[in-house]
């Protein structure tokens, strides 16, 4: 694996910064999410552990969740806010490859 990722790093401009930054973020959000639903699902009372993952994934996650504003019934809510919140992390970090991987 880390063979490919070497042949990968030398194709580009910015060689293994283009490829740390956007991994670590990426597991930056995996892990964030992780934590956010293992508190969710276990604690009495998860208080305000959502704010960590809207940090993580600000600011392309703040437009999904503005538009619905919690309207959604029952666990609805709760699927949307996981899906919105690490789905725009997702991107945030796909987004974060294709800039500083640079050009070939």
């Amino acid at each position: 694996m880390f063979s490919r990722l070497s042949v990968l790093a030398k194709r580009r401009r910015h060689g293994w910064l283009g490829i740390a930054v956007p991994g670590a973020y990426l597991a930056l959000v995996l892990v964030t999410t992780g934590v956010v639903a293992a508190v969710h699902v276990f604690a009495d009372d998860p208080g305000f552990i959502g704010v960590w993952l809207i940090l993580v994934t600000s600011p392309l996650s703040m437009v999904p969740l503005m538009m619905v504003d919690g309207d959604l019934p029952g666990p609805l809510n709760v699927i949307f806010f996981y899906g919105a919140t690490t789905g725009s992390g997702l991107v945030q970090a796909w987004l974060l490859w294709v800039l500083a991987r640079g050009k070939k």
